[in-house]
């Protein structure tokens, strides 16, 4: 015997998921907020989507390839390295400036702590991801060892994680991208040897 179809569509209600779990983060959500956000009843969301560590799994994945990996694609394009992630750089600037009180998804959720291993392995792995490829495209400049290579990553993600504080915080939006532009003018000065 069939079961009913579904009266919803997942395509929509993984858009209100995402939408609720950057506004409240995480810990902030329930699955009665899932739920609500999508318009679906409990037991058609469990047999759909599984539990809040699944959906959080497939929010993060869809945030990644729809936000962070359009972003990402500013690295490569630059004639340099540097001017690659300074791109990339002004760019969050510019995305955390027209994101108030919400910044980025996978920025905000790599500065809460969850006690749920599924979630913070699925945060913790988007953020190597990220830190993998910036390292990746600073190593493209010759003059740059791997140390310091590594050692810009840390400090481009420090920035990212800093410009995500003050968008979520309600910063104006020129302050952001000013500070987002400082950054990149100083990644330069930054790679040369001490």
């Amino acid at each position: 015997m069939a079961g009913r179809p579904k009266s919803f569509d997942e395509d929509a209600a993984m858009d209100a998921f995402i939408d609720v779990f950057w506004t409240n983060g995480y810990g902030g959500t329930s699955v009665d907020d899932l739920q609500s956000a999508a318009g679906i009843k409990r037991g058609s969301f469990y047999a759909s989507f599984g539990s809040k560590d699944d959906v959080f799994q497939t929010v993060m994945n869809r945030y990644w390839n729809g936000v962070t990996e359009p972003g990402l694609s500013k690295l490569e394009p630059a004639a340099t390295a540097l001017e690659g992630v300074a791109s990339f750089l002004r760019h969050v600037g510019r995305f955390m400036s027209e994101n108030p009180f919400r910044g980025c998804l996978l920025l905000s959720s790599a500065g809460t702590s969850t006690s749920k291993v599924e979630a913070s392995e699925a945060v913790s792995g988007r953020m190597a991801q990220l830190e993998a490829r910036l390292t990746e495209r600073l190593l493209t400049d010759p003059d740059l060892s791997l140390d310091r290579a590594r050692e810009l990553s840390a400090y481009v993600l420090t920035i990212l994680l800093g410009l995500n504080a003050m968008a979520r915080t309600g910063h104006d939006g020129s302050s952001i991208k000013f500070a987002a532009e400082c950054a990149a003018q100083s990644l330069h000065a930054l790679s040369q040897k001490p």
